[in-house]
């Protein structure tokens, strides 16, 4: 495990933490959408309400958050899992940053499909027709729950490569 007092590489504890601190705000981010979101999606008549957030964000959308944050993750998970981090000597260590890794990978995954499939046709290009956006919109709430709780497990993973000990 990697001892906070004892770090391996200095470099390395930076990444574990600028991925850490990036996964963190990501899935806090998810968890907001899914609570307010979803929730004002569905209740109601979904057509209205896409309509709403069409005009709720004419400038700026959510986009402009996950882009960056996630890149940063990508970018903070392939340094931790380069031959030289030395999170890849200890197997133990490696099995938590690549089972990290490929939730986040996953989530990525599912982030890209809400964006092209339900996203921009519904509120970007305003291009879906209205019996199928209620459709769309739960599948969202339902692929969202994924963004919510893979985060969390990876954050959970991540967790674990940290120990304090006590030097009294």
């Amino acid at each position: 495990m990697l001892d906070v007092l004892d770090i391996k590489s200095k470099r390395d504890f930076n990444w574990l933490m600028i991925t850490f601190i990036s996964l963190t705000a990501l899935g806090a981010v998810e968890l907001f959408e899914q609570i307010t979101y979803v929730i004002n999606w569905l209740v109601g008549d979904p057509i209205v309400n896409a309509e709403s957030f069409r005009k709720f964000h004419h400038v700026v959308d959510a986009g402009v958050f996950h882009f960056p944050v996630s890149t940063i993750v990508l970018i903070g998970f392939i340094m931790l899992v380069l031959k030289k981090s030395g999170f890849m000597h200890n197997a133990k260590e490696k099995r938590v940053i690549w089972t990290a890794f490929i939730a986040f990978l996953i989530t990525y995954v599912i982030s890209a499909y809400i964006i092209t499939a339900i996203n921009v046709p519904v509120f970007n290009e305003n291009s879906v027709p209205e019996e199928l956006i209620a459709g769309k919109l739960k599948l969202w709430g339902v692929l969202n729950v994924f963004r919510v709780l893979l985060p969390a497990y990876a954050l959970y993973k991540l967790t674990t490569l940290f120990s304090l000990k006590s030097h009294c």
